[in-house]
């Protein structure tokens, strides 16, 4: 542990197998009344996630009185009613270069704008692979594969999620200069800007907060969590992380299906 839990401020997490188990659509009653104790001590409690923010669970706000959240994996930070703060967009030649990629193979493509999901290269195939049936979010995903026309308004996109196989995107992940894939699921990467993780949300949060990274406490699973766990004055990584995640964090909590963030908070006596 670097710094004493005296000074911690803030609880930054992911939440996908971080806050909420695969398969589960909210917290789970223990870490809800955690994070409420933490609060009522004043300590404040940041989501910080690449979903894009019309996917966020609708659970979340009805469980957690957060006024910001990091979303896109850094690349935007959104008050609790969407408003965003700071956003960070790809290049217009980025975005180009990985449409023309996606056309060409055959690879599904969904665009995080500022304002929501817009497809632009097979809009069905991404939509089978990476929006779940029947979810909230199904119908907030805009079909725009045949004019592409989505940035003209709304500016270049913030982040990207692809659908494909391994063997069909791997070959292209060092191709466009400038950004990062990295496998989040089976035929699915998250596509996103070197210089922007989720660090940057964080950042920002803190600037506005008036606090430093000496006063955060970051829980994550993936890699794309390593960039605000390791600066943080304690950084914890959950039991379901893989080896290179763990490597990053002070503490390895229990995993996310046994409350490993839960058992974290109160063992250190935040909670």
């Amino acid at each position: 542990m670097k710094r004493n839990i005296d000074n911690i401020k803030l609880i930054a997490a992911d939440i996908d197998n971080t806050m909420i188990p695969a398969g589960h659509d909210r917290i789970s009653e223990r870490l809800r009344r955690d994070l409420h104790i933490a609060m009522d001590k004043g300590i404040r409690v940041m989501v910080n996630t690449g979903r894009h923010y019309t996917f966020l669970q609708p659970s979340l706000f009805e469980d957690l009185p957060m006024d910001l959240i990091g979303t896109i994996n850094g690349a935007c930070l959104n008050r609790r009613d969407g408003t965003v703060i700071e956003k960070h967009p790809m290049t217009l030649q980025n975005m180009y270069d990985i449409t023309d990629l996606c056309i060409a193979h055959d690879i599904g493509l969904g665009f995080k704008f500022v304002d929501r999901i817009v497809t632009y290269a097979n809009h069905q195939k991404f939509m089978d692979g990476y929006v779940q049936k029947g979810a909230p979010w199904e119908s907030t995903v805009l079909d725009d594969c045949r004019e592409r026309k989505h940035h003209e308004q709304f500016g270049c996109p913030l982040g990207t999620f692809i659908i494909g196989t391994e063997e069909i995107i791997e070959p292209f992940t060092d191709s466009i200069p400038g950004l990062q894939f990295a496998w989040s699921f089976r035929d699915g990467f998250d596509v996103f800007m070197k210089n922007v993780t989720k660090a940057t949300s964080v950042e920002a949060a803190l600037k506005t907060y008036g606090l430093g990274w000496e006063n955060v406490i970051s829980f994550g699973d993936a890699g794309n969590d390593t960039p605000f766990i390791k600066p943080a004055a304690i950084g914890v990584a959950l039991g379901n992380a893989k080896d290179d995640v763990a490597e990053q964090a002070d503490i390895v909590a229990p995993a996310c299906l046994d409350d490993g963030m839960a058992v974290t908070l109160e063992e250190l006596g935040i909670a």
